[in-house]
């Protein structure tokens, strides 16, 4: 199986195609599959792109080598430099999702000179990506100190309590009220396909390990700060995209498109959190254009 050795986990990658490369990542609790099974990597492999979908560390097949895993933002953003260093791609596109997105943007505030592009979807630059310190008065200014809830150990405890997903999510559908994932799935049952949508979901979510996604919550999700003078000095072509009904995510991606430079800024009418889940064609449709047009 494609994996490849980082010091302290084995990351795994799907790889097709040829051409000029991509590199993916993915949302919390996912892994390449969110591309993968929704068509939108076999899309741009069918249109001449060689991609790379990875799981994150911590997630779907990647897997720890020992104890004392890292998975704090930096090691996370470093995987990505690594599978590019370990496939040969001297420079590639990184299409990204959700947490994976934050990831993205973290390895391009270091490294947009390699990015042929970066395309964050539903995302922010912030590890806590707070709507608040995403507003245009923030941009100048300091963020204060985290938030006293630990979000991190909510979202860890959160999967940790899952013993079946297709339970999980059916408790959803009865009843939103109040759920952790509600906010993330909530235009499921507004989509001209909904069992489609919860099906996929439920098969992404069911590649992993709860621990291994635990832990990584409590490491990951600590910093509100949306990081924007690192936004600005990223010099890559930037595609941002966000659903409609993503409320997480729409200040944070508006303050993406505003900061970094030669950005597009793209809302997904009528979507939530799940973009490429409620509507692969039209996601698949808006990267190939960017990717074309760049």
């Amino acid at each position: 199986m494609p994996y490849i050795d980082r010091s302290d986990t084995k990351i795994f990658f799907d790889l097709a195609g040829s051409g000029e490369p991509v590199i993916t990542t993915h949302g919390f609790h996912e892994n390449g599959t969110y591309w993968g099974l929704t068509g939108v990597s076999g899309a741009l492999v069918d249109a001449g792109y060689r991609v790379a979908d990875m799981d994150m560390r911590g997630h779907g097949r990647s897997a720890p080598n020992g104890p004392g895993i890292r998975y704090d933002v930096d090691a996370v953003a470093a995987d990505i430099g690594a599978v590019a260093d370990a496939l040969g791609f001297e420079r590639f596109h990184l299409l990204t999702h959700a947490t994976g997105g934050i990831a993205g943007l973290r390895y391009a505030m270091s490294h947009s000179d390699r990015l042929l592009s970066i395309i964050s979807t539903d995302t922010g630059s912030g590890t806590i990506p707070w709507p608040e310190y995403c507003e245009p008065e923030w941009d100048d200014k300091p963020i204060p100190a985290a938030d006293t809830v630990d979000v991190g150990a909510l979202m860890g405890g959160f999967v940790l309590g899952v013993s079946n997903w297709r339970k999980t999510l059916d408790d959803l559908r009865r009843d939103p009220t109040d759920h952790p994932l509600a906010p993330f799935l909530n235009r499921f049952e507004f989509n001209p396909d909904p069992e489609r949508c919860w099906r996929w979901v439920e098969n992404i979510f069911a590649v992993g390990n709860m621990n291994n996604c635990a832990e990584f919550a409590n490491q990951f999700f600590k910093d509100p700060d949306p990081q924007v003078k690192r936004l600005r000095g990223i010099k890559c072509p930037s595609l941002v995209i966000v659903g409609e009904y993503d409320y997480y995510m729409v200040k944070p991606s508006e303050c993406i498109a505003r900061n970094v430079p030669n950005s597009e800024y793209i809302v997904m009418e009528g979507l939530g959190h799940m973009t490429a889940i409620e509507d692969p064609r039209r996601m698949t449709n808006d990267v190939l254009r960017f990717l074309r047009r760049i």
